[in-house]
């Protein structure tokens, strides 16, 4: 049997093991954490639109921003919510703005050194009815 054939072989086979290692893995964890950023970027974007519609009816939008974001299987507990102006001083045609912020602490990707945000904060803005 050749030696020279079977060392080629075996230093294929760890090359590709190295590439698959270092380069795919990390890769493939990285598209993991970037499309659960982009999830819970849609899900608070959806949260802070639905909760301006509840205000401009003249609801406490916060319930529904919790209920939205916690129906999408994220944590309420990591939603803030503002509005302005505050429900009990607005009149009809005022513009209701909500912002809603989600704490990204917990993801990993939040520890990629200031690639991705802390927290994702979106606005909405609608006019009450």
């Amino acid at each position: 049997m050749d030696t020279k054939k079977t060392r080629e072989k075996g230093s294929a086979t760890i090359e590709f093991a190295l590439a698959v290692a270092l380069v795919l893995v990390p890769m493939l964890l990285g598209l993991v954490d970037f499309s659960r950023y982009l999830d819970v970027s849609h899900t608070v974007s959806r949260a802070a639109h639905e909760g301006a519609f509840e205000a401009a009816r003249g609801h406490d939008p916060v319930q529904i921003v919790r209920s939205n974001v916690q129906s999408a299987g994220l944590d309420p507990a990591k939603v803030s919510v503002s509005l302005s102006p505050a429900l009990n001083g607005s009149t009809r045609g005022t513009a209701m703005q909500i912002t809603v912020s989600y704490n990204l602490a917990d993801y990993a990707l939040a520890s990629w050194g200031g690639l991705f945000p802390d927290a994702l904060s979106s606005k909405a803005t609608a006019r009450r009815e």
